[in-house]
């Protein structure tokens, strides 16, 4: 009877709980809409001679002094050169930065070097991880100097784009992993099962899942009279994708607390640190997308292939533990 309640119990909260995370993803929506209009009207009063929105792998970045560039300026393994003005954060990842002109922004460095010449007008601050910082004493610089560990706060409540993201990103899918591993726990850990077990296959149902459910879409809205099965579906895919990263995340944290604190090894933690580790991760630029994107598409793939976790699909290698 206990088992026949439960069941019952989920089916009833799995309208509502999908019904909510829709909200607070077209909520991201409409945020992330007003942030590129904000940056897009703040560039339109400078000058601009150029923007560079492709990241530059292993070359060099030259802007001269007769250049203003309005965009976000990235290097992988490469060396950037400012000699103009940048209205917009430099990130770097494993490269030298040279700075002797002005920047309107941030910069991030990650594995990286910068000097900052004679001349050199920062407004904003240095976030810099397993990297140097040399400055001469004639800079103006207006901002402050962060360590790995501040800049994470600081990125955290941090507006505009290029890197930043908001702190209402990991609240929102902290809550949505909380309540999912509170009310469902049996489904979100055979989903995470799955995932483990048969991460390709689940990656490859994903993918074809992703494809093919605009074009489903599509189809039920232009026939008039499936309007309510076409919102059914996407409330159910989005439902599907919030539990497998959900699922995703608690692997993750699982993997994370086991070597770092053990003696701390509780459900819910692990599920709070891998959430918003694959937050943190989706605010890299250009690449951070990517990655979560993918994993979202294991996850949903996951989904599918444990029938939105409601069974085993292949023998687990080690026994579960709730």
């Amino acid at each position: 009877m206990l088992k026949v309640g439960r069941r019952w119990q989920c089916r009833l909260l799995w309208p509502g709980l999908m019904f909510f995370v829709a909200l607070l993803i077209n909520g991201g929506m409409i945020v992330l809409l007003q942030s590129g209009s904000s940056v897009a009207e703040a560039n339109d009063g400078h000058n601009c001679t150029g923007t560079l929105h492709q990241p530059s792998f292993g070359g060099a970045i030259v802007v001269d002094s007769h250049e203003v560039i309005c965009s976000n300026v990235t290097s992988f393994g490469g060396t950037m050169v400012i000699r103009g003005t940048v209205n917009g954060n430099l990130v770097s990842f494993g490269g030298n930065v040279i700075v002797a002109g002005k920047i309107n922004g941030n910069i991030y460095l990650y594995g990286s070097n910068v000097t900052l010449q004679d001349g050199t007008q920062l407004n904003g601050d240095i976030h810099l991880c397993n990297g140097q910082l040399a400055k001469d004493i004639t800079i103006l610089f207006h901002g402050n100097v962060y360590g790995c560990s501040q800049s994470v706060g600081q990125l955290l409540i941090e507006d505009g784009g290029g890197f930043g993201f908001r702190f209402w990103s990991i609240l929102t899918w902290l809550g949505v992993g909380i309540l999912l591993t509170v009310l469902l726990p049996e489904h979100v850990m055979l989903v995470r099962t799955t995932i483990l077990s048969k991460m390709r296959r689940s990656f490859f149902l994903g993918l074809l899942s992703t494809f093919l459910a605009p074009v489903v879409l599509a189809i039920l809205f232009a026939l008039i009279v499936s309007i309510p099965l076409a919102i059914l579906v996407a409330l159910v895919l989005i439902a599907a994708w919030a539990l497998g990263v959900v699922a995703f995340g608690w692997l993750i944290g699982d993997y994370i607390v086991q070597r770092i604190a053990p003696q701390h090894n509780t459900r819910l933690l692990q599920v709070a640190i891998g959430l918003t580790i694959l937050v943190l991760v989706g605010s890299l630029p250009y690449i951070g997308w990517l990655i979560n994107v993918g994993a979202g598409m294991v996850g949903l793939g996951a989904v599918f292939l444990s029938r939105f976790g409601t069974r085993l699909y292949s023998q687990p290698r080690q026994p579960l533990m709730l």
